[in-house]
């Protein structure tokens, strides 16, 4: 064994091991299998979600209950009680927000995102919502994505969100909102709807676990051939002093 280097041989077939190569080899075909294995989980909770989606969808509209399930079609009425808006949303490539409406119902206070605006010059509606209203569409639990700064440091939260947040919601507004904001489907004013609409991201993340898995597997068979090369490459010049 030379220094960093060993003999590797299986069934007569002998390669040229570079330690640190192996090392450098090994690690990016574990990163590689990490990163294959979290796109098939991915793919699972698409379909999952998706098939929920279709589920709910197939399913008539019904009442706002204690015990909702993600991506149920409801219709409500109440107050309007206050406003939000929801930060870089666009629309035909033009930048906006979504209004986030906080409505009383008989029973809830919940989120309801009325749909798109223009950005205006100040945090301002392009026009005023009505003090009542009545709406339809399906319901889903906000998902929480990374933040470079906790979201209750930025002056203008939560006036203007860059992401829903129902428990920080809860305490800065010391009340208990409704864990799902409903996206509604008719339009309220000169609001753009956009209510929820899903595609099966299933087969895209599957692509992406085989992509991982190829690369993985030609890092495999790229570290055989250098160090098969190497090997002969060392033999050869072996032979050559020995003569």
């Amino acid at each position: 064994m030379a220094k960093n280097r060993f003999i590797w041989s299986f069934f007569n077939w002998k390669i040229s091991v570079q330690i640190p190569f192996l090392l450098f080899a090994f690690f990016a075909v574990v990163v590689c299998s990490i990163l294959a294995n979290w796109q098939w989980q991915r793919a699972q909770l698409s379909d999952a979600l998706f098939q929920a989606y279709q589920v709910q969808e197939s399913r008539p509209v019904s009442s706002l209950s204690k015990s909702p399930e993600a991506y149920q079609k409801v219709n409500l009425s109440g107050q309007v009680k206050n406003h939000y808006f929801l930060d870089n949303k666009t629309h035909q490539g033009i930048g906006g927000w979504h209004v986030l409406a906080e409505v009383q119902t008989q029973y809830f206070l919940i989120l309801v995102n009325l749909g798109w605006q223009p950005k205006q010059k100040k945090l301002v509606l392009q026009a005023p919502l009505p003090e009542y209203i009545e709406v339809q569409g399906l319901i889903r639990e906000p998902q929480a994505g990374f933040m470079l700064q906790e979201s209750n440091l930025d002056p203008n939260w939560p006036k203007l969100m860059q992401q829903i947040e129902i428990p920080l919601l809860n305490q800065q507004l010391e009340s208990e909102l409704f864990p799902f904001v409903l996206y509604a489907e008719n339009q309220i004013g000169q609001l753009i709807p956009v209510p929820i609409k899903m595609e099966n991201k299933y087969y895209m993340h599957v692509g992406y676990a085989i992509q991982w898995l190829l690369i993985g597997l030609a890092g495999i068979i790229c570290f055989i051939v250098i160090s098969r090369k190497e090997y002969k490459e060392n033999e050869r010049k072996e032979k050559k002093l020995a003569s």
